[in-house]
């Protein structure tokens, strides 16, 4: 049961990466996916620390949402945070958020030197920051929590 939870979940951001990769776009139904894989994982586990994980996403969404009318996050970012939060404990959660952060200052830096040297043209500027989280959870995930 936790290769497959461990699989779904890397599944799901690397694809919530590669859509917005494409399209600038994160489709609705991966952070749902992520959210409804957790609770079946959590009634097969079972997780005894549910409801900690709960407030820890709900948290992250929060934050999520002040980012997100700052204009600083789109709102397919904060859901997907939000979600692939709630696959880590509460004690766990500090390091996915920060690993976030570095990694999207890391995509950052690549992003502005590709579009400096002219390789990367883009059309409205944003940045999929899909990429930095499933970078951040799966590194998280990888090297924290699975065996």
């Amino acid at each position: 049961m936790q290769t497959a939870a461990l699989l779904f979940f890397s599944a799901c951001l690397l694809a919530a990466a590669a859509s917005d990769l494409r399209s600038r776009t994160i489709p609705n139904v991966l952070p749902l996916a992520l959210a409804l894989g957790f609770a079946v994982w959590a009634v097969a586990a079972p997780e005894p620390a549910w409801p900690w994980r709960l407030l820890g996403a709900a948290l992250v969404l929060a934050l999520g949402y002040g980012a997100w009318t700052l204009r600083a996050l789109g709102g397919g970012d904060v859901k997907l945070l939000a979600a692939a939060a709630l696959w880590f404990p509460l004690k766990l959660l500090p390091s996915f958020l920060l690993a976030v952060t570095l990694a999207g200052g890391v995509q950052a830096l690549v992003w502005l030197l590709l579009r400096r040297q002219g390789a990367l043209r883009l059309t409205d500027g944003r940045m999929p920051y899909a990429v930095a989280i499933a970078a951040a959870g799966l590194w998280v995930m990888f090297t924290a929590v699975a065996p």
